[in-house]
């Protein structure tokens, strides 16, 4: 059996693992950022999801409502640039919210190109509704460390991404068009 490029022997797994009727340990897997940065961030999805999903509202959507409440005026060309989302899915979570009744665009009175975003009395009354129950689905992602692990972990996730803010942009980690390899 070929070793791979990095100083670890592959994993040998058992009969019942390799099949799928045993869950394989996540240690099985090198402990490697990119890794567990994916792993991390489907706990997240998971259970904020899963907070809003009674609620009709998407993580993207409650991300949309959190940013405008934050800087209300915001236009959506810095909202999408806050929250590193391509500019054309911004646009269509902004007419979602819209259709919904919980966002408006007004015109800018500088920039008449420009549209500043606010949220309706129901965008505000639907997210003071939501917000003790996304704090709480925070809690539970961080619940497995104690108290004061998880004030470093954050500061230092935060160090991590600041450090590396050249590739925290929307979009990027895509594959461009056209350019899956064919030798595989």
């Amino acid at each position: 059996m070929a070793r791979h490029n990095n100083s670890h022997p592959p994993k040998r797994l058992t009969r019942a693992a390799a099949t799928g009727h045993a869950s394989i340990p996540l240690l099985l897997f090198p402990q490697r950022p990119a890794y567990l940065a994916r792993r991390f961030q489907q706990v997240c999805a998971g259970l904020v999801n899963e907070t809003l999903a009674n609620k009709g509202l998407t993580q993207f959507q409650w991300g949309v409502l959190s940013g405008i409440h934050e800087v209300p005026e915001i236009d959506q060309r810095r909202l999408s640039d806050a929250l590193s989302i391509v500019p054309e899915n911004i646009s269509q979570l902004v007419d979602e919210l819209e259709a919904m009744g919980l966002v408006e665009r007004r015109m800018n009175g500088i920039d008449r190109r420009t549209r500043q975003l606010f949220l309706t009395e129901k965008g505000i009354t639907l997210r003071r509704r939501i917000i003790p129950d996304t704090r709480a689905a925070n809690d539970r992602i961080l619940e497995p460390l104690k108290p004061n692990e998880r004030e470093a972990f954050l500061k230092m996730l935060i160090r991590v991404i600041e450090g590396n803010k050249k590739y925290a942009r929307p979009g990027n980690g895509r594959r461009k068009r056209g350019s899956r390899s064919k030798s595989l």
